[in-house]
Formats: C-alpha cells, structure tokens, sequence
C-alpha cells in the first residue's frame, strides 16, 4: 500500500526577504521529516490574491459573430 500525507501552510508575507525567511525556517524542518523519509519533497508556490470586481476592459471576451445565412457572391 502507497500512502502520500500532504502538509499545507499558507503564509502570507510582505515582501520577498520576508519570504524567503519563512522558506528558510519550513526548509530546516523539512530536514526532521527527510531523516526517516528520505525522499520527502518539497515545493513552495507563489500564490495570488483573488482579482474583485469587473474584469478588465482588455480581458473581455468579444461577442461571437451571428450567422447571417448571406453566402459570398460567386465570381468567374
């Protein structure tokens, strides 16, 4: 039997050096966990707030053309 335990922490920080400070402090704890779990990952994502409000002006989709039914006029 495989079995895969997931550890989540969100943190939220300022700026990138306070960032980095908590990569480094879970980094030094993930070391515990690769001593008996030796191939333990571990994988850091920047996450971004959710935008509000009406999408932006250049991010609004076009309606699609209506079919008129008229063909193009044939041509010799």
């Amino acid at each position: 039997m495989k079995l895969q335990a997931i550890i989540t922490i969100e943190i939220d920080a300022d700026d990138f050096v306070e960032a980095a400070d908590h990569q480094r402090r879970i980094e030094a704890l993930m070391q515990h966990l690769r001593d008996p779990y030796p191939d333990a990952g571990l994988v850091f994502k920047e996450r971004r707030a959710a935008r509000r409000g009406p999408p932006a002006a250049n991010l609004q989709s076009r309606p699609l053309p209506r079919p008129s039914g008229k063909l193009r006029n044939y041509v010799d």
